[in-house]
């Protein structure tokens, strides 16, 4: 196992723990929720792996079986977010539970990202543009942003500000009740901080292509940040309409 291939592991773990510890806190049990904590886990690895597998060109340009290769993929993050959110739903679905538990998310995606892009920086991929700034690193024959670390270090700002918020707010699931942050609004604020930290940081990664000078990640971004402004919007409405 490379350094590389241990801090992308460590990051899932991280993750993991994270979800585990929020679920904890909100009241619901490990047990009870074991069947939803395996599907994200399983969810985001398969989802990683096919992620980068396409963007790599498979199964046209390079080979079919290596889909199977436990060795080969699996560090592509947003593949990993899609698919971790399918094995959500899944175990949510088995186990009859209606309750949003996009918080928990919220939490565990920056911490799991914030080890996981260390990962990336020794393995190589999501490198960075040319630069020749003091910190500049030397990947792919030049001298470049080390991207990697800076989404490593965004991604933990973004943990340490949600988290903040978890602890210092009490998260209330009903109309009426007294506190600025309402259950599924840590999600939508993490949309919005992921959203628009991403999009800034395509400028300092190497974009292989581009629509109207925008990377496709940055359009998704775009998306991203109008799905989470639109969901904090909706969540303020239905306070402001709740019953007194």
């Amino acid at each position: 196992m490379t350094v590389g291939e241990f801090f992308t592991g460590l990051g899932y773990l991280v993750g993991l723990a994270v979800f585990v510890w929020a679920s904890r806190r909100r009241g619901l049990s490990v047990a009870v929720m074991r069947p939803v904590i395996v599907g994200a886990l399983v969810g985001a690895i398969v989802g990683a792996k096919i992620a980068q597998l396409v963007a790599q060109g498979w199964p046209l340009q390079i080979p079919w079986w290596l889909i199977y290769d436990p060795r080969y993929g699996g560090r592509a993050l947003l593949g990993g977010v899609v698919g971790g959110w399918i094995g959500v739903e899944i175990g949510k679905r088995r186990l009859g539970i209606k309750r949003s538990t996009g918080d928990l998310f919220a939490l565990a995606l920056p911490a799991g990202e914030a080890v996981g892009r260390i990962g990336c920086f020794f393995n190589g991929c999501c490198y960075g543009t040319e630069c020749h700034l003091p910190w500049a690193v030397w990947q792919h024959n030049a001298w470049r942003h080390p991207s990697q670390l800076y989404s490593a270090l965004v991604a933990a700002v973004i943990f340490a500000f949600v988290l903040r918020l978890e602890l210092k707010f009490h998260v209330v699931r009903g109309p009426g009740e007294a506190s600025p942050i309402r259950g599924g609004d840590l999600f939508w604020i993490y949309l919005l901080l992921f959203g628009v930290s991403r999009f800034g940081l395509e400028f300092v990664r190497w974009r292989e292509s581009l629509i109207l000078g925008l990377s496709p990640m940055q359009w998704f971004c775009l998306d991203l940040i109008a799905v989470g402004g639109v969901g904090l919007i909706r969540s303020k409405t239905r306070v402001q309409r709740a019953p007194a």
